[in-house]
């Protein structure tokens, strides 16, 4: 795996010398920073007009904390695909791709270091994010495992996403259809648990549930740590990652 963490160091070196991470980056800031104050705002113009007998009963954590990493997590879907439609797909353009085959890689090597290189790529996006918990925290109102369940759903869902993106991007040399071809498996994913909702057969609706990213990212924001949740993660990433090697393969079909 030594290979894996080579790909890996160079392409987040790359990511950081290019001018679209941190132009993702504080794109991503800025708007989670607007959801995080307006969700602020809200909350104490709704709670100033509820009677005061009744202002115990407006909960902070689900109209401003579950909100805000529901909306981060949906910025996702927009924010992932650009970043991960040049992982091959520019590999494939240029021509360089040739230079990964022929040195002493394999395909899950080079595969894994791509993921690996993007993913830290993603996490580096999030990190300002921790902003607002420290905010949360300082006037005290603190939820520590919430928030951990929230940051653990975007770590896990953020690989999923990157997982996916590079799937796309090796199936194509064109960064643009790498990007709309990821964008549509996510929001696939994505929408798959509002399908279930209406479908009349029980355990259809169950099956489809399950497979949504949606219904397992709700499960941690709300400090709810399940081994199906985990596992689903795990595998989405995995299949993704093996989808991603055989489409390297196929050179050779």
């Amino acid at each position: 795996m030594k290979g894996a963490w080579t790909i890996a160091r160079r392409e987040f070196g790359v990511n950081l010398r290019t001018p679209m991470a941190w132009t993702l980056l504080g794109l991503f800031s800025l708007l989670s920073g607007w959801i995080f104050f307006n969700l602020l705002v809200t909350y104490a113009d709704n709670i100033q007009a509820v009677p005061a007998h009744l202002q115990a009963q407006v909960s902070f954590l689900e109209e401003v904390v579950l909100r805000l990493y529901a909306n981060i997590h949906f910025l996702m879907l927009f924010f992932i695909p650009p970043l991960t439609m040049r992982l091959l797909a520019e590999e494939r353009r240029q021509g360089t791709i040739d230079l990964l085959w022929s040195a002493p890689l394999t395909d899950t090597e080079i595969i894994l270091g791509k993921f690996l290189g993007a993913w830290f790529t993603m996490l580096l996006v999030l990190l300002p994010t921790l902003f607002f918990p420290a905010v949360l925290f300082w006037a005290g109102i603190p939820d520590y495992a919430v928030v951990a369940g929230c940051y653990l759903g975007l770590s896990l869902t953020s690989a999923c996403y990157v997982a996916v993106g590079l799937f796309a991007s090796a199936l194509t040399e064109n960064q643009v259809v790498a990007a709309l071809t990821s964008f549509v498996f996510i929001m696939f994913s994505w929408l798959a648990g509002w399908a279930s909702q209406t479908i009349g057969n029980f355990w259809t609706a169950e099956v489809i549930h399950y497979l949504s990213v949606s219904g397992h990212f709700e499960n941690l924001v709300k400090g709810i740590l399940s081994t199906p949740d985990l596992a689903y993660f795990f595998s989405f990433t995995g299949l993704s990652l093996y989808a991603g090697v055989k489409a390297l393969q196929s050179r050779n079909w």
